[in-house]
């Protein structure tokens, strides 16, 4: 029976006494499989797989208390413990008898069938990594890759820290209402606070925050390009599409440029009918400010699509959007999603954390945590998935996954009412989930959303947040509200894939750099074009953790290469016929058995191939959100 992790014994004193053990343990089990000679696959994968699974568990684990549970003991703890996981995971991926034993099986081995094929792909990316872990780098050069690691995964986690702290720290009262900045409460204020003033100091903290990052940025940004240039590449971006679905820099750039011309236009038109309100709402002879803008925004669709979000609201309460995402799921792949309590719940983190299981015809596949609302100080911003145990058939282990999200807490009759993008976070997450939990790959290694390329991992994702409105939710939204949402659900598409484009557009340009350039120059050059208005005082990259504090450096673009895809996919439901059941559960079904299915036992490209028949149309997302006539 599968163990689940025993959250009440994973304490700071556990950790503290089991790390030292862990790593000396996975360490002798490494150099015992230098020392022998693997002739197959299984002897070699297996044996490396199994020698570092516990130390990597807890590592996981340690890391993932430190983003939803964070304090001074766990961050020492991870401080105390980083370097000791950075030096082993560099000292196994530049063993050289281990590269060069994979190396021996992928050229002397017949990879035959579905399972060769995964296999072949799983020892080709170890080589792969082991190549981007400076594997042919000697001596000096190779100690300087390491110190460079090291210290960029130290500046990572300084550089989220600061971003936690700054965030919590700030709060601001007026007339006896205390406002903040986090990720759960400022999106809301912006849009629906009358108060000018109010708007523009969150504003400004929000954009300001964490300035404390700036020397780090400038370092994360040197240390990269030096990284890259000793791996033989021209930039740090080079090395970071090499693993990509992308082919090239240029590829991106290239998708950048389409996106750029067929919205330019259609956004100025946005803007234009944007501050055509600012009389009205600001005062006569009031310019709209960058504090003004979500909040116009909001009044203007309120005009247009005559509804509000807090009349919206009302229809999505969190219980109500939890069973009808279950329902949808049902639907579209044939899965039942059951909550277990009680003495069948396993530990928990903390009291708000739920535990599900994934089932089909009676059988548990797969498992999941839901940690939903915000603890400010205690859990990092954001909403994300991750994985505390993939598919491994050879072990007969099934998927564990975790949804970890920020909604307001509960008002006192134990209601939450979400908001409509929050509601989308909730489908798009559990995307994530799904992809990690229906996989039908069996190799550890290449099941769910290991090896999917970082650029396609959002395909699952935000595929599933194109239903959140299907009637087949069940979710009572009233037939003329939700033609009205929907009516609204290409507003101002342009401005905003254009602030996507120019967050894009930023990252590549600061990581196709030397390693010496104004971080912040750039930023505002980048944003000008886009028509993104920026304060004198904003610092908005010291808060940017996708890129300095996680792993989207040169790869943030990946949302709008995978919203293609997305999109694309999406057009087959709609070719199909929205409205034909039986249709649209065919079509799922085979959109479960490639893009939800086959993880990373091949590219991302090949598997958009199986479901769809042809390569990705970026006119699909274009069609999808109004910015070409069908």
């Amino acid at each position: 029976m599968q163990k689940f992790p025993d959250w009440n014994e994973f304490t700071p004193q556990f950790v503290d006494a089991r790390m030292p053990e862990l790593l000396a343990e996975a360490d002798k089990a490494v150099l015992e499989i230098e020392n022998s000679t693997p002739a197959t696959y299984d002897e070699l994968v297996y044996k490396l797989d199994d020698a570092t699974r516990e130390v990597g568990r807890v590592w996981g684990m340690l890391s993932h208390m430190t983003s939803v549970m964070n304090s001074d003991e766990w961050r020492k703890l991870e401080e105390k413990y980083q370097s000791g996981m950075i030096a082993f995971s560099l000292r196994t991926a530049q063993s050289e008898k281990i590269y060069s034993f994979a190396k021996k099986i992928l050229d002397t081995s017949s990879f035959e069938g579905d399972l060769g094929a995964t296999k072949k792909r799983i020892l080709e990316e170890m080589v792969k990594s082991a190549e981007h872990a400076g594997i042919a780098l000697k001596g000096e050069k190779r100690e300087r890759y390491n110190a460079i690691r090291a210290e960029l995964a130290k500046l990572a986690m300084d550089f989220s820290n600061a971003v936690l702290d700054a965030t919590n720290a700030f709060k601001y009262e007026k007339n006896g209402v205390t406002y903040t900045i986090d990720d759960a409460n400022y999106p809301q204020t912006m849009k629906e606070c009358a108060d000018r003033e109010v708007r523009e100091i969150l504003y400004r903290a929000r954009a300001s925050r964490a300035a404390d990052n700036t020397p780090r940025i400038t370092k994360i940004l040197a240390l990269k390009c030096e990284l890259a240039e000793l791996l033989g590449f021209k930039n740090y971006a080079e090395l970071s599409i090499d693993s990509k679905s992308a082919p090239s820099v240029k590829a991106v750039y290239d998708m950048f440029d389409e996106l750029d011309s067929a919205t330019v236009k259609i956004a100025d038109e946005e803007k234009k009918e944007l501050e055509s309100l600012a009389g009205e709402f600001l005062g006569e002879g009031v310019k709209a400010e960058p504090w003004d803008l979500a909040y116009l925004a909001e009044r203007l669709r309120e005009k247009k699509y005559s509804y509000s979000e807090e009349e919206l609201k009302k229809y999505f309460e969190v219980e109500d959007v939890f069973a009808g995402l279950f329902k949808m799921t049902k639907f579209l792949f044939g899965v039942d999603v059951v909550e277990l309590k009680g003495e069948d719940k396993p530990s928990v983190w903390h009291n708000d954390v739920r535990f599900f299981a994934l089932r089909e015809n009676g059988e548990d596949i797969a498992w999941f945590y839901v940690d939903p609302f915000v603890r400010n100080g205690l859990k990092r911003g954001g909403a994300w998935m991750n994985e505390f145990g993939n598919r491994n058939d050879r072990l007969s282990l099934k998927p564990l996954a975790l949804m970890a999200l920020n909604f307001p807490e509960r008002d006192k009759d134990g209601k939450c009412y979400l908001p409509f993008r929050e509601v989308e976070t909730i489908f798009h997450e559990f995307g994530h989930a799904l992809q990690c939990m229906l996989t039908r790959i069996g190799e550890e290694d290449a099941a769910g959303i290991n090896l999917v390329e970082w650029d396609a991992v959002e395909v699952a994702s935000q595929f599933m947040e194109n239903w959140c409105l299907d009637n087949r939710t069940g979710l009572t939204v009233p037939e003329d509200l939700k033609k009205r949402v929907l009516a609204a659900k290409n507003f101002r598409a342009a401005s905003l894939c254009r602030r996507q484009l120019a967050l894009g557009k930023t990252d590549m340009e600061l990581y196709t750099a030397n390693g010496e350039v104004d971080h912040d120059a750039v930023k505002r050059g980048v944003f000008s074009h886009f028509g993104m208005p920026l304060t004198e005082d904003d610092r908005f990259l010291c808060s940017f953790l996708h890129i300095f504090g996680g792993g989207y450096a040169a790869g943030y673009y990946s949302y709008k290469w995978s919203e293609i895809m997305s999109a694309d996919a999406y057009g087959a439901f709609e070719e199909a016929g929205l409205d034909d059941d039986e249709a649209v559960k065919s079509v799922g079904q085979k959109l479960r058995e490639t893009i939800y299915g086959l993880g990373g036992s091949m590219s991302a490209y090949e598997v958009f191939i199986q479901f769809r028949g042809r390569k990705s149309d970026v006119k699909a997302l274009l069609r999808q959100q109004g910015l070409i006539k069908v």
